[in-house]
């Protein structure tokens, strides 16, 4: 084979080794393993919870209100150590829904010192407080206002944490700590 010819063989064939790599594309990402290897989380909680009144029955047709406060603990799991609080990332949209745990009364309103908040009617004759997104190790104070039912009786208000999109845009660490449950009495 002349020199010429030589030449041409072996620039197709780097030709097509280039093709065959461009055309394949990204490699996927290995599985992170080993020691330095690290995952972090967002954590979303409840650290508190009341409220107000908080000493005896709500009476019939007053106002009374739910305060939570709603945390983002970031935590780091993998590497060579037990899972530990850590900073994480900011979590997306966060959403926290009060349900009354009746119909009979009206939602009020919403407070809140969170930047970038709003506060919506929500199903149940529940409010819902949109959060955007909580930094790791930030705590927001959110408080929602409802009038009490006529109809004396107890009620159990559930307050929960819960995203906007689905699938969830972060991974949540624990979300066993997204529900509470509060039981009140009007009267």
């Amino acid at each position: 084979m002349s020199r010429g010819r030589w030449l041409l063989h072996l620039l197709a064939a780097g030709l097509v080794l280039i093709g065959a790599t461009v055309s394949a594309g990204p490699a996927a990402a290995a599985t992170c393993t080993g020691v330095n290897c690290y995952r972090y989380w967002v954590d979303m909680s409840f650290t508190g919870l009341w409220m107000t009144p908080s000493a005896g029955p709500v009476a019939p047709g007053s106002t009374y209100s739910f305060t939570a406060l709603v945390t983002n603990t970031g935590w780091r799991t993998g590497g060579n150590t037990a899972p530990r609080p850590w900073e994480g990332p900011t979590s997306g949209v966060v959403y926290v829904d009060f349900q009354p745990g009746t119909t009979a009364g009206a939602p009020v309103g919403c407070f809140t010192e969170a930047p970038a908040t709003a506060c919506y009617a929500c199903y149940n004759g529940g409010l819902v407080i949109d959060c955007q997104n909580i930094p790791t190790n930030t705590t927001y104070q959110l408080t929602t206002s409802f009038r009490a039912p006529q109809t004396p009786g107890t009620y159990t208000a559930l307050i929960y944490i819960h995203d906007f999109q689905s699938p969830r845009p972060w991974s949540e660490y624990d979300p066993n700590n997204n529900r509470v449950t509060l039981t009140y009495q009007v009267g």
